[in-house]
């Protein structure tokens, strides 16, 4: 793992060195998947979403609404980005990937993936912030258990331990082949 010589520091005031993203070696990652059904609900403008793994701030996100706000439980809480800063609309879930499983109302479904990633657990042993991880100023802070996630544009995000633990799985070996391109992925622009 490499490291820039900067360091973010996280809204909990954590002095985070900033990881070298296009540093980091998928070749020896095994395949993940998330194995949990998790809610979704639409957001409204202005919502503030704070996801917090073990109490500490990973990220801060105010909706502008139409998002999908993804429930995992009360901390693990989180609205995915886009490469362009962008975040992912409710509308489209499917389109993501995800399965719908039930409908609470026309604004909350329950989702199941049916991705697989690249992925490397427990790989971050210290205080690290993935820069620009969903756009500009858009910063994730991880902690020490976490793991490192290839998606599939080429950008990298992380998964809190706990998170990790209990709604995530490590598929067997031979599960799915990785391709060169998620190996070495393309360096994505995020302006």
């Amino acid at each position: 793992m490499k490291y820039t010589n900067e360091v973010i520091t996280s809204p909990d005031n954590i002095a985070c060195d900033v990881l070298e993203v296009t540093g980091v070696d998928f070749r020896a990652a095994e395949r993940g998947r998330k194995k949990t059904e998790t809610t979704v609900r639409k957001a409204e403008p202005g919502e503030e979403i704070v996801t917090r793994n073990n109490g500490i701030v990973e990220s801060v996100y105010v909706t502008v609404g139409g998002e999908a706000i993804f429930i995992n439980n009360p901390d693990d809480v989180y609205v995915p980005g886009n490469p362009d800063g962008s975040r992912w609309q409710f509308s489209e879930l499917e389109q993501k990937g995800y399965e719908i499983i039930s409908r609470v109302d026309s604004e909350t479904v329950t989702v199941k993936s049916a991705q697989t990633f690249p992925i490397l657990p427990e790989i971050i042993t210290q205080p690290t912030c993935i820069k620009d991880a969903w756009g500009p100023g858009q910063h994730q802070f991880i902690f020490k258990g976490a793991t490192l996630k290839l998606n599939d544009n080429g950008s990298v995000t992380g998964i809190d331990k706990n998170a990790f633990d209990t709604t995530w799985e490590v598929l067997p070996k031979g599960n799915k082949l990785i391709t060169e391109n998620q190996i070495n992925p393309p360096i994505v622009d995020p302006k």
